[in-house]
């Protein structure tokens, strides 16, 4: 049940004659050799090797997790469609993140052809699991896109796979580094935010199909750098022995570091448009824990698009993960002089030229939101926060604002008094999304580095409370973020009770309003498959929707005929439902827009 290569002598790309079983890791391999001397796995050899294992007959005794993307089946034989951003544009063949392009097509999505080719038919429309997520890019298509087509344009780097593809097919498992997986059998799109990194690919694949993109680089208003940094040290660095940037030690913002400036090296030997206006029109995204804290400062003109807004020039680390920790130097072999004086001296995030984007959230994450169509349900619950409150964790997590929101929460009971819900899944019970939507409060502060709560908040309708001083949260440089959240400084957070208890009602309805006018900015609608999705969302809640305003209507009635003595009808909840159509004014749209207002201040 092994592999078997293809025949000596085929091209490059050939694929095998047998793909093989998957051993993954090392909770797949045997943990002794043929003979008994210790190995590195954790399974009994002969359920791997023996007369009836797993690699030797096709009905084994004992079966592992398939863990590769493209396998499945309960003996992971079953092939199904792996990951490649854009779905390799319908003119190459999708191999664990790489597409190997038909003959004639090149680039990271195979929409490239050479120069005389005929456009070929993509074969996207004939493949439904496809068809149904991406399409074509425009900019591939005949005949060429109009000169007055909507700005800004983006040439989108085909990096050197090393920086992206690469990294891609080095994941043990198809869910990470990615935001969206095939599923066997039927091959279809699931959306996963399990991932927490992953607008790494998804800006990528919607920019790859956008009609934003140009394939001219003398017309592009912007370069976009897709590198893979956050893939690298998780679940790479844990798993694979290379690759390795330069070499291993030191902390593993380390590797990610040196593997953009290695990839910022390679676009300078490769393209001119780097130096032509110094990377002022380079964009790049750094998605992981403490955003661009860390980034080389080769790339400091740049556009830096960040989950992780901390503004103070002279910045230390703050994960409580000590394998984070960018400011612990290292000097190697490979980097006598450490690390760290290749990027000290800029803050992990400027407003003048960069911007807090929010993180992936899958539609089923807010399915019982009013964004999603769902009726609005009245706001019984103070305050919401489920997750990581620091119990096992380093004091400095959080910056100490969880714990201690927790430690007064549970001392003073003001679950049972207040409703005031705060804690892990042993604390707080219930849905989340119907939690969420419930509440009028829902706290925001940070984790190891940025966490995703101003997106669960404004998704849901809840007032995001924001607690991180010195740090923007998301679009908070280009949305009144006052209209529609309360920020309260470190310093008050033993006093947070009282002064969420103050807030007028009148100022609560007016900042809920305000949430219905801006939270579709905050979720991703980009790709045909994400768009039409949220719309079937939106069409399987109509029916409640109608029967609420019907139910609010003779409510509405009984109440006029009653005369003046009669009660005032209650108040609709707010936010009211989302009826818009997803793909307008989304957290993509919003970003090309900011982009948009960016152009003069890249050309000076």
């Amino acid at each position: 049940m092994g592999r078997i290569p293809a025949p000596p002598g085929s091209p490059p790309g050939t694929p095998p004659l047998q793909v093989g079983r998957p051993l993954m890791t090392m909770a797949h391999a045997p943990k002794t050799t043929w003979d008994g001397r210790k190995a590195f796995g954790e399974v009994d050899y002969k359920l791997v090797y023996g007369p009836k294992g797993y690699c030797n007959v096709t009905d084994p005794e004992w079966v592992p997790n398939c863990g590769m993307d493209g396998l499945a089946g309960r003996t992971c034989d079953a092939p199904m469609e792996m990951f490649c951003p854009g779905g390799c544009a319908g003119h190459g063949r999708c191999y664990l993140g790489f597409c190997v392009c038909d003959e004639g097509y090149y680039g990271h999505d195979c929409a490239r052809r050479k120069a005389g080719m005929p456009l070929l038919p993509s074969r996207i429309p004939t493949t439904p699991w496809l068809a149904e997520v991406v399409q074509e890019p425009p900019s591939a298509q005949e005949p060429p896109p109009a000169p007055t087509r909507r700005r800004p344009l983006i040439y989108v780097y085909d990096l050197e796979p090393m920086y992206q593809a690469k990294i891609l097919q080095y994941r043990v498992t198809p869910r990470w580094c990615v935001h969206r997986w095939h599923v066997w059998p039927a091959n279809h799109t699931e959306w996963t935010d399990l991932w927490v990194y992953a607008m790494d690919t998804l800006l990528h694949e919607s920019l790859l199909g956008s009609p934003h993109r140009t394939f001219d680089p003398e017309e592009a208003d912007f370069f976009y750098v897709p590198h893979q940094a956050s893939c690298l040290p998780f679940p790479i660095g844990a798993w694979a022995d290379f690759p390795w940037f330069p070499d291993a030690g030191g902390p593993r913002t380390r590797q990610m570091l040196n593997l953009v400036i290695d990839t910022v090296q390679w676009i300078n030997a490769t393209f001119p448009f780097w130096q032509r206006r110094g990377g002022r029109d380079h964009i790049f995204t750094f998605t992981h824990d403490e955003g661009a804290c860390w980034a080389p400062n080769i790339v400091n003109n740049s556009i830096w698009l960040t989950h992780w807004g901390r503004m103070e020039l002279n910045h230390t680390s703050n994960t409580a993960y000590l394998l984070d920790k960018y400011d612990r130097d290292t000097p190697t072999i490979l980097q006598p002089d450490g690390f760290v004086h290749l990027f000290k001296g800029h803050p992990c995030y400027n407003p003048e030229k960069d911007l807090v984007i929010p993180a992936f959230k899958a539609p089923n994450h807010y399915a019982s939101s009013g964004l999603a169509g769902a009726p609005t349900r009245a706001r019984d619950i103070l305050f919401f926060f489920r997750g990581d409150v620091g119990k096992r964790r380093q004091p400095n997590y959080s910056r100490g604002v969880r714990q201690a929101i927790y430690r007064a929460a549970k001392e003073g009971d003001w679950a049972t008094k207040h409703k005031f819900y705060i804690g892990g899944h042993d604390d707080v019970k219930g849905e989340y999304s119907d939690m969420l939507s419930r509440a009028k409060f829902c706290l925001v502060a940070p984790g190891d580095g940025w966490s995703a709560r101003m997106e669960d908040a404004v998704l849901h309708g809840c007032i995001p409370v924001i607690i991180a001083d010195g740090v923007h949260a998301v679009f908070e440089s280009i949305l009144d973020i006052e209209a529609f959240g309360l920020r309260i400084p470190q310093e008050q957070v033993p006093r947070i009770l009282d002064i969420l208890l103050a807030v007028p009602p009148r100022a609560i309805r007016s900042k809920q309003a305000h949430l219905g006018r801006v939270w579709q900015r905050f979720r991703y609608a980009s790709i045909p498959g994400l768009s039409d999705e949220l719309k079937r969302m939106q069409l399987n809640n109509q029916p409640r929707l109608q029967a609420e305003a019907a139910a609010y209507a003779n409510i509405t009635a009984e109440a006029a005929g009653g005369g003046a003595a009669a009660p005032a009808p209650p108040k609709l909840p707010l936010p009211r439902p989302f009826t818009g159509d997803p793909t307008e004014d989304d957290a993509f749209d919003t970003i090309m827009q900011w982009l948009y207002s960016r152009i003069p201040h890249t050309r000076g």
